[in-house]
């Protein structure tokens, strides 16, 4: 019989990852017990788990356990590691775990009966479990955002989860007053979706000194970090962008009213960076004093910091610090040429400069005193002020020169770099996978237009030359082979299964899902790296927007804490994704329970283990 050969966790600030490979089939395998040990605490915690196997069902989604509910996979998020199974209150950071995996199946004369059950929750009949062999425990992995001279931190921005729908529910509410909740400075539920991220964005501005803090952002519409602005404005330079144009064809109404708020707070202090056009300043990036920056892809707004998938970064290093500094002046001195829109929301034809451009066009090379290696990258750095489809910007070729080394995996997660994957890292990663079986491709999107098999519709004239509509092909799923992307979905009406009800997407006011802008190559190994940032990962970023992307190496901590992110996005979007397809081709799906026996087993043993089989590889 088949044995769990090894087990490897890993983990970020919110969440951890465990994965376990067999030597071969189990025989009446139905699952696997996962315990969480706290190394500091020596606490044991069997894992939370929420689908019941066929026959019992869980109408309150109340957790049992993988005592109750074994995992029938090789990998598992663990998602309570930090978050708690019935309220928002969350545990602290800065632990050790790992984790115990033992394999289960019906109870049978002369098996070690399974006896750590909670009291039951659910309707149906119990099925008693065995264990059927020994168990294997993983290495202990650090829960934290700490990884030498960089913190890194992932918000909890994913609303088509079950807890969500039924936590409204339970308290009397809907979707139409979530956007409300989110944006209320204390409320529980914000702040559990904005996890770490806020303190971070926070820690810049409120530090009690007279160090300047110099802001570049794209959007600033958050209450709370409004008031830190408000109480810190001496010390604040800023420069703020406009957002898009809304129903109306008005720009930047979700900037305005803090934007003349912020004039009388900071006068000339404030730099208005208005382009009003199809170009961006779409950075959010922060200097403080000359020794650390703050970027990522979070907004400073409340549906960046707790309706989306985000991150952000501080990075201790006056080298880079004075990078973004100079960056920082560049912005300021090419927004003197701008014509100034009257009123504020119309329309201009501001673009950015050759000056700019030019000084953007080399990167910066820096390394932190803790051996982390970093190459900044600026935007725009191109010559021509509108994409061109046939020239790569150069820091585009060269993410995608590191991306074509990629020994084992490419991993990403990313909004909307391009359409169709085409010019940008969705059709690089694609591209490579297919060129080249041994490398792993997972990735998720936010946008469906995004995914490498999206076919826009179009129309076709007849000869009468009336145009007539061809349909177009949106997938929520690519596969092939090695190659596997998603896009964010969440479950409704038609495509609802088990004990699984209607989810929210997004709320109402709210416009990316996955808003991060990640690619992550070899995370096992050293030579392994992350690319983040504000850049979008298209060409359209490089030509037309400000931006800033950071390739980061020999950090291997801080890699597979965003290896562990993108990975937590894709495994959660899949399921959904893929019950859309389903429902799109027809079909109907008969997953949502957990099977009886050991049939769940064989696809795992196939290309469906890929991934949990590369986890353990080292």
């Amino acid at each position: 019989m088949g044995q769990i050969t090894k087990a490897c966790a890993y983990a970020n600030n919110e969440i951890a990852l465990v994965a376990w490979s067999l030597d071969g089939p189990i025989e009446n395998c139905v699952g696997f017990e996962l315990t969480r040990i706290d190394i500091d605490s020596g606490e044991e915690i069997p894992v939370a788990a929420w689908v019941p196997f066929e026959g019992q069902h869980n109408p309150d989604w109340l957790p049992q356990t993988t005592s109750v509910w074994p995992a029938q996979k090789l990998m598992w998020r663990d998602l309570t590691v930090r978050k708690r199974r019935l309220d928002t209150a969350r545990r602290p950071g800065n632990i050790h775990v790992k984790y115990r995996v033992r394999p289960v199946g019906l109870a049978a004369p002369g098996l070690p009966p399974v006896t750590n059950v909670p009291e039951k929750t659910y309707e149906g009949p119990v099925i008693p479990l065995a264990y059927l062999d020994d168990a294997v425990e993983s290495n202990v992995a650090y829960v934290t955002m700490e990884h030498g001279n960089v913190r890194a931190a992932f918000t909890n921005g994913i609303l088509s989860a079950q807890w969500l729908e039924r936590a409204l529910k339970a308290d009397g509410k809907n979707v139409k007053e979530l956007a409300v909740m989110l944006m209320t400075p204390g409320n529980p539920l914000r702040e559990y979706l904005t996890g770490d991220v806020l303190g971070l964005l926070r820690e810049f501005l409120e530090r009690d000194d007279d160090e300047l803090v110099r802001l570049a952002l794209y959007e600033l519409a958050d209450p709370e970090l409004l008031d830190v602005l408000r109480q810190r404005h001496k010390r604040i330079r800023l420069i703020l962008s406009n957002t898009s144009k809304n129903d109306a064809g008005e720009w930047d109404n979700e900037n305005s009213a803090f934007r003349e708020e912020l004039s009388n707070l900071i006068h000339k202090n404030k730099t208005d960076r208005m382009f009003n056009n199809g170009h961006i300043g779409h950075n959010k990036f922060a200097i403080y004093g000359g020794g650390e920056i703050m970027t990522g892809s979070t907004n400073w707004t409340w549906s960046g910091l707790s309706a989306q998938s985000n991150n952000a970064v501080i990075i201790q290093s006056e080298k880079l610090a004075d990078a973004y500094a100079s960056y920082w002046d560049r912005l300021k001195e090419d927004s003197a040429d701008f014509a100034v829109p009257d009123p504020m929301s119309a329309s201009t034809t501001n673009k950015q400069g050759p000056k700019l451009r030019e000084a953007n066009k080399q990167s910066v090379e820096v390394d932190l005193d803790d051996g982390t290696r970093i190459t900044f990258w600026a935007s725009p750095n191109t010559h021509k002020t509108t994409k061109d489809p046939d020239v790569r910007p150069p820091d585009l070729v060269d993410l995608l020169s590191r991306m074509q080394k990629a020994k084992e995996a490419i991993l990403f997660a990313v909004f909307l770099p391009s359409q169709s994957g085409k010019t940008g890292v969705v059709g690089d990663a694609v591209a490579i996978g297919t060129d080249d079986p041994s490398v792993l491709v997972y990735g998720s999107v936010s946008d469906p237009t995004a995914m490498p098999n999206y076919v826009p519709k179009k129309k076709k004239a007849d000869d009468a030359g009336d145009g007539e509509e061809e349909n177009g092909s949106s997938p929520a799923t690519y596969d092939a082979k090695n190659v596997h992307v998603v896009h964010a979905a969440a479950l409704v009406e038609g495509d609802l299964v088990g004990d699984f009800e209607k989810e929210i997407l997004k709320p109402i006011g709210a416009h990316a899902i996955i808003h991060d802008k990640i690619v992550v190559v070899d995370p096992l190994s050293d030579d392994g790296f992350v690319a983040m940032g504000s850049h979008n990962l298209g060409y359209k970023a490089s030509y037309e927007n400000d931006e800033n992307l950071l390739i980061i190496s020999n950090n291997k901590a801080l890699v597979q804490a965003y290896a562990v992110h993108v990975l937590d996005l894709y495994d959660h979007y899949r399921f959904r994704a893929a019950l859309l397809d389903m429902k799109k081709k027809g079909m109907t799906p008969k997953e949502g329970f957990l099977v009886p026996d050991d049939s769940w087993l064989e696809k795992w043993l196939g290309h469906k283990g890929d991934l949990s089989r590369y986890l353990t590889s080292q």
